[in-house]
């Protein structure tokens, strides 16, 4: 149990406790092995007459809230824009929060670029065939999609851990991406039309 004492006014408050819920979501350990789960937050009021713990405040009124976390592992097979899940052995999603607004929605992951080349085990982007890739010893990230200020990325793996080519994208490939776009544009994992497994 963790007990916070929060003072101010309501609107103030209720950040704080959001916050809180969102840290308790994203913070959280898997309790399975492999997948993703979502976990959700409920935030919840106590009744005065059932809590033990009294807070003393010369504010006058004490009003006492519990954050309880719901976890349900995601079910079925990836569809398109769910690759982003193969970077992951058993990631926690915090359910429920807003994400920036995007021209095309429900399209993957937004990910840093620097998180997302460590995660591909490289810290570099490559030129091969004149196309620009980031490519890791079996992982690859292939841009597929530019939307305004989106690039958006396919993630292939070998799941053995062995080698992966360039020769080894099985998607197609945005055109004219330059170094220069990478470093302006957000990045969206998980968005391709079409693969071939």
């Amino acid at each position: 149990m963790f007990l916070v004492e929060a003072l101010g006014t309501a609107d103030s408050v209720a950040e704080i406790g959001e916050q809180f819920a969102w840290l308790g979501c994203a913070l959280r350990s898997s309790p399975y092995q492999r997948g993703v789960v979502y976990c959700t937050p409920t935030i919840s009021r106590v009744p005065a007459d059932t809590t033990e713990t009294t807070l003393e405040t010369d504010a006058g009124s004490n009003v006492i809230f519990e954050i309880k976390f719901r976890v349900q592992q995601s079910e079925g097979s990836l569809p398109n824009g769910q690759c982003w899940q193969d970077m992951f052995r058993n990631p926690v999603v915090a359910k429920g929060y807003p994400i920036p607004c995007r021209a095309e929605p429900n399209t993957g992951l937004e990910i840093p670029l620097n998180i997302m080349a460590a995660l591909a085990g490289t810290r570099r982007a490559n030129v091969f065939s004149g196309k620009l890739f980031i490519k890791g010893f079996s992982t690859m990230l292939v841009p597929t999609k530019r939307s305004e200020d989106l690039l958006m990325w396919h993630y292939l793996y070998n799941k053995d851990g062995k080698y992966i080519s360039y020769l080894d994208n099985t998607v197609s490939h945005a055109e004219n991406i330059s170094f220069f776009d990478l470093e302006k544009a957000r990045h969206i994992v998980g968005w391709c039309s079409e693969a071939k497994l």
